[in-house]
């Protein structure tokens, strides 16, 4: 019993003193982004990541008639929502992309290892801790995969020939406009309240407002608490609290409230619904099964 429990300790020591090695000599202390992690530590962590993305990017269908293809209106979609952080031919990317930790990858690099369908993921889903954000619910799919084509035809692309089609595309275009979602059943008579928990994630409501079931700094406090916004009177103290105009609020508040120091981002009506149903569960008061009293506006 004694050996064990001596051969046990030995053990656990020895772990311990490898996880302090590897914390040290990784500098994984080090949270600036001046000082790199040492090459093996960037190493290990890019083959762990490939190796689950690989995995999930089996799983993207990639839709009839895709093609890698370098035109005006893929070009001024990548020069406006891309460029700012990854460069393109004969251009740099933008100064707070350089000092970025880990930098940017240069996509004209990327796409000769990666297959389309990463490339894709990529787009679609982001990557945690990388600065690459998540362009689900924020892009149209078209889209995604017009810029998914134009990355694959950017080995072959020379700097003129980038500055001839962003030339020929004359102003850049929005990507946020108000995108499709596919329908399904929905958990409330507004929207589904899954499909609008992600949603607000990816259109950074966290960052002003304390949301349950949204992880984010325990201190902020831009925005009211929302996990009464579904049981309140009024919305923002100006809306009666009713589904639809929870729905104009989230869609377009300076419209409502000129006052408000909430944006506009961009919200389509079809998540919107969404936000709202995800927002109403969470009171314990749910007027959208309520009858609205009087007129709607305040």
């Amino acid at each position: 019993m004694r050996r064990s429990r001596r051969i046990l300790g030995i053990g656990l020591a020895a772990i311990l003193l490898a996880g302090a090695a590897v914390f040290s000599l990784g500098e994984f202390y080090n949270l600036t982004a001046i000082r790199q992690h040492p090459l093996w530590v960037f190493r290990g962590i890019a083959l762990g990541r490939d190796a689950l993305i690989g995995m999930e990017a089996e799983y993207v269908a990639v839709p009839d008639g895709f093609e890698l293809r370098a035109d005006p209106a893929s070009a001024a979609l990548y020069q406006k929502h891309c460029a700012q952080c990854h460069g393109a031919p004969g251009v740099a990317a933008e100064e707070f992309a350089l000092g970025m930790m880990p930098v940017p990858s240069n996509l004209a690099a990327a796409a000769k290892r990666r297959p389309a369908q990463e490339v894709y993921w990529f787009i679609r889903y982001g990557l945690k801790m990388s600065g690459m954000p998540a362009w689900d619910m924020r892009m149209s799919e078209a889209d995604m995969w017009r810029l998914t084509g134009f990355v694959g035809a950017m080995p072959g692309l020379s700097p003129a020939a980038y500055a001839e089609l962003l030339e020929q595309a004359g102003e850049l275009p929005d990507a946020i406009r108000p995108v499709a979602v596919e329908a399904g059943p929905l958990k409330t008579a507004i929207g589904s309240v899954e499909r609008g928990r992600a949603a607000m994630q990816v259109h950074a409501c966290r960052s002003c407002h304390l949301i349950p079931g949204i992880v984010g700094a325990p201190d902020v406090f831009v925005g009211p608490p929302l996990d009464e916004a579904g049981g309140r009177a009024y919305i923002a103290g100006v809306l009666r609290n009713t589904p639809d105009n929870m729905v104009r609020w989230i869609m377009d508040p300076q419209a409502v409230d000129p006052l408000s120091a909430m944006p506009s981002l961009g919200v389509s009506e079809a998540l919107a619904r969404d936000m709202a149903a995800y927002l109403y569960s969470l009171s314990s008061l749910d007027r959208s099964k309520a009858e609205p009293e009087g007129d709607e506006d305040r």
